[in-house]
Order: structure tokens, then sequence, then C-alpha cells
């Protein structure tokens, strides 16, 4: 019963987004991340800063020089089907590590077809059996299945690495 409590807490927060809008904000809380540091008095956001803000809300990091850059992707939601029938569902949450701000903008701009590369990569292999051992999935696999995906949808080039930020499975 606690097991089952823990992930449907897990799977509450990675679907409300919480844990990548933190770092987020984090980020932006430094003077280069805010356009010089200069701050509202009245504590309100212009219509414009407000859909400025939106944008960039799940990419973290480089605020120096040499930092990683990360995107942060909505949580992804897989079934493990098999010949048997639906086995279980699997719940990732995943950050995408890129070269710059540039490949972070290349991602946005190519988020569907970043979506569809990795759920036509991962859906087949975790029902095929390929990226399990047994009922448990194989991060490490799924790691570089998904870096291969995501190659081919942005270029190899912008993609550092992939990071499995949270995993949650739940038997059917």
């Amino acid at each position: 019963m606690k097991s089952l409590f823990i992930v449907a807490l897990l799977s509450l927060l990675l679907s409300t987004g919480m844990m990548p809008q933190a770092w987020a904000e984090e980020s932006k809380a430094s003077p280069k991340a805010e356009g010089g540091g200069k701050e509202k008095e009245s504590g309100k956001k212009e219509e414009g800063e407000k859909e400025k803000s939106k944008g960039p809300a799940d990419v973290s990091g480089g605020r120096f020089a040499g930092d990683p850059v990360y995107v942060h992707l909505a949580p992804m939601i897989l079934p493990v089907i098999t010949q048997v029938g639906s086995e279980q569902i699997i719940t990732l949450q995943i950050a995408i590590e890129v070269k710059d701000f540039d490949a972070a903008d290349s991602v946005h701009s190519n988020m569907p077809r970043v979506m569809d590369s990795l759920m036509r990569a991962l859906y087949g292999g975790l029902g095929s059996g390929e990226l399990r051992n047994g009922q448990l999935i194989d991060v490490t696999k799924i790691k570089s299945k998904a870096i291969a995906a995501l190659g081919e949808a942005v270029g190899a080039d912008n993609i550092r690495d992939v990071l499995i930020e949270a995993v949650a499975q739940r038997k059917l």
C-alpha cells in the first residue's frame, strides 16, 4: 500500500511539472537571467513579460560559461504492451542536456518531432522487451535509445546527454 501511495505521489508531482519549474525558477533568480537585475516595484509583470517567461520555463543551466544547458520534457507515460496484452504503465521524466541555448531553441522548435521520436523509440523497445530486464526497465538501454532518437530528430551535435530524472512503473 505504501509503494502504491509513493508511485501515485511521484506521478502527481511529475504530471504537475513541479520539479522542472523549481529548477527554472532558480535560474530566473540570477541577475543575468533577469536582464540586468531590474525588478518591478509593483511585483506584477506586464503582458509581454508573461509570455516571455513562459517559453524558457523548461530550460535550466547555462548561467556561467561552460555550464550545461538542460531542456526538461513533460513526463512521458508509456504502456508496456506485449503479445499477452497490457502489462504495465511506465512514467519517465527526462531532461535533455544540449550544447547551448541555440540547441535548446532547436529542441523547442522541433518539440513535436522530439516527442514523436522518443515515443516511437521507447514504446517499441518496451513492448518487445529490448529495453527491459524481465519486468524491470533497463534505464541504461533507455538512455542510449533516447540519445540515438534525439540525435536523429534535432541533430546529434546538439545533444550531449539524456538524463533520466524519474522512473515509475505500475503493474496493470
